[in-house]
């Protein structure tokens, strides 16, 4: 069961706008919006699902993938980013992520069906 959400994403905007969608469904959700905030102050053992941007200011949502998996690799990382294309939906498949999505005008009703599934 999903309670606790982390976003890791470094577009405010769309942090907070997928936060309070989500919070409305009585999720528990955290930001993060840099690679270092992410180093320093984030234990990925406390959520159950984390929607990764693959692209960040400091760092790349790859070596965030990598990190988390290695950590905890029973975590369920969905990928979320404007930057998906075939090849990086492969390599991010066979790295683990669990999912990966578009950032488009369907995005919350597609990570709604995900996270309804999980």
């Amino acid at each position: 069961m999903i309670n606790k959400i982390l976003i890791i994403d470094d577009n405010i905007i769309f942090c907070n706008a997928l936060r309070y969608h989500l919070s409305k469904k009585e999720y528990d959700v955290k930001i993060c919006i840099s690679y270092s905030e992410f180093q320093d102050e984030i234990n990925v053992k406390e959520f159950d699902l984390i929607l990764l941007d693959m692209r960040l200011k400091d760092g790349e949502g790859i070596d965030i993938l990598q990190i988390i998996l290695k950590t905890d690799p029973k975590n369920k990382v969905i990928m979320v980013s404007s930057f998906l294309n075939n090849e990086n939906i492969i390599k991010l498949k066979e790295l683990g992520a669990y999912k990966c999505i578009n950032k488009n005008s369907n995005l919350f009703n597609e990570l709604d069906d995900i996270i309804d599934n999980l």
